[in-house]
């Protein structure tokens, strides 16, 4: 755990993994939010605020064809370079970035600032885990047993982890493991398949915007982890999901799933463990 560094979640309302980074050649400070699901060709998101405050120039506005965010709404960004970033043990030069104003408008609604975001181009040479109980993030995990690995694929054209998971005892179905999802999301087939109880309707709010939704109680499993979920998500989006990452989504796998674990993710070897961990508080 050498390479292990701290993390903190945004705020009560958006649980997102938050690491301290540094930023640019005086090291700037940064709070920086840990994203398996952000998965655009860029090592680094950046803040609009925190572009400007270290004079970076940038491309004119761009639009990307497709999002696997949930409300889908595309997100206009605009490009430039980091002259050096580091979180931990892991330092990049001349780093591509994406400058979103997203990631300011995120900060409005949660609070305490977010600089930044990094996702699967920052994370995939790399085998971590995250240490939910301890909160933790060590960027330089040792691999676990190979009869207690389970395997993953990525998406066929965005980089999302997929494994297989049973619900209420069914499947396997596909489904994300997204560390910046807060709830675990079923599309309606699975949970029409797997008898899942609607006990609401409400709303799911993402990047792309918001979504409208239904909830109901599941069991889900993933390895020899499994959990009784209530208000999991049930969503039509994950059709739209599934149409940009080129494969088929079943649903996603969320902080109420994922808080009581501790995960290890090996981007090179697509490998995944997972154990339960000693029950936190609520984030």
């Amino acid at each position: 755990m050498v390479d292990a560094v701290p993390f903190d979640y945004a705020s009560r309302q958006a649980p997102l993994i938050v690491v301290e980074g540094r930023l640019g050649e005086q090291s700037t400070k940064g709070r920086i939010v840990v994203d398996t699901g952000a998965t655009a060709p860029f090592p680094i998101f950046l803040s609009v605020s925190r572009a400007q405050g270290l004079h970076l120039p940038l491309s004119g506005d761009i639009t990307p064809d497709s999002s696997t965010a949930i409300g889908g709404g595309a997100q206009t960004y605009r490009e430039g370079e980091l002259s050096a970033f580091s979180i931990g043990p892991i330092k990049l030069e001349h780093a591509k970035v994406a400058v979103l104003p997203m990631i300011d408008a995120m900060t409005q609604q949660v609070g305490p600032p977010v600089d930044a975001i990094v996702g699967y181009q920052f994370l995939r040479g790399h085998r971590f885990s995250i240490d939910y109980s301890a909160r933790q993030i060590d960027f330089a995990a040792p691999a676990g047993r190979d009869a207690d690995a389970l395997s993953f694929s990525l998406g066929q054209r965005k980089p999302l982890i997929l494994v297989e998971t049973t619900v209420n005892g069914a499947g396997p179905f596909i489904f994300e493991i997204d560390t910046g999802a807060t709830v675990t999301t079923l599309s309606p087939d699975v949970a029409e398949r797997t008898g899942v109880a609607i006990t609401g309707e409400g709303t799911l709010g993402g990047a792309g915007g918001t979504v409208a939704i239904r909830r109901g109680d599941a069991r889900v499993a993933l390895g020899p982890v499994g959990y009784s979920l209530r208000n999991v998500s049930i969503s039509d989006h994950l059709s739209a999901i599934s149409s940009a990452a080129g494969s088929k989504v079943d649903g996603i796998l969320g902080l109420d799933f994922l808080y009581r674990t501790k995960l290890t993710i090996d981007y090179p070897a697509s490998k995944v463990w997972i154990v339960e961990t000693s029950p936190p508080g609520t984030p």
